[in-house]
This record gives C-alpha cells, sequence and structure tokens, in this order.
C-alpha cells in the first residue's frame, strides 16, 4: 500500500500538534462529504455539485498529499469545466480508489492520537 497522506503542507500551517491533528479533523470531514456529493453528483447527472465538489477537492487535497494525486485532482478540475461530463465522471472514478486509500490513511492516523 502506497503512502498518500503527507503533512509537509499541512505543518506550514500548523505549528503545533494542536492544530495539526484539528486540521487532520477538518480534512477527514470534508474528504469524506464532498465524495458523498460527488458520488451522489455522478449519479444523478448533477455538472454543477459535481463541479463545486471537484473544487473543493481541488482547494484542500493539495495540503495533505504529494504532488502525484494533488496535479491529478487540480487537472481534473480545470478539464471538467470544459469537457463532457461523462468524462469527467470516468476520470474522476480512476482518481476514487486513491482518494478512499487517502481517507483511510487520514482515519488512521487520527485514530492513532
Amino acid at each position: 500500500m502506497s503512502l498518500l497522506l503527507d503533512l509537509t503542507r499541512a505543518k506550514e500551517f500548523a505549528h503545533e500538534p494542536e492544530q495539526l491533528q484539528q486540521l487532520l479533523v477538518t480534512f477527514e470531514q470534508s474528504l469524506a462529504q464532498e465524495l458523498k456529493v460527488l458520488d451522489a453528483a455522478f449519479s444523478n447527472g448533477n455538472t454543477q455539485k459535481a463541479e463545486y465538489a471537484l473544487h473543493a477537492l481541488k482547494g484542500f487535497v493539495p495540503m495533505f498529499t504529494g504532488d502525484s494525486l494533488s496535479a491529478s485532482v487540480i487537472d481534473l478540475y480545470a478539464k471538467s469545466r470544459n469537457q463532457p461530463f461523462e468524462l469527467t465522471k470516468s476520470q474522476f472514478s480512476t482518481l476514487v480508489p486513491n482518494l478512499e486509500l487517502l481517507l483511510s490513511q487520514v482515519r488512521t492516523r487520527l485514530n492513532a492520537l
């Protein structure tokens, strides 16, 4: 299993362990919520909800993961605004396993604290 959780950028904002823990809690909640929203949006063909949720992911995922996954999320959001919805849906589905793994790693980290 590859480690997707990378706290390097988050530590730039959280100088104390308690601050980092709170950022992780917020990130876990936000990531879980946006994944649910995206699942529903793609299932129901709701382009606007999908774009809003991808925009949210683009904003916070890069703080907690490395460049590869970050770039993929940012790229998908940028493309989603100019490509067919079904293509965005397909491309998002390829990211889901890594996003779910990231969520799992965040939860494991939080449970260890």
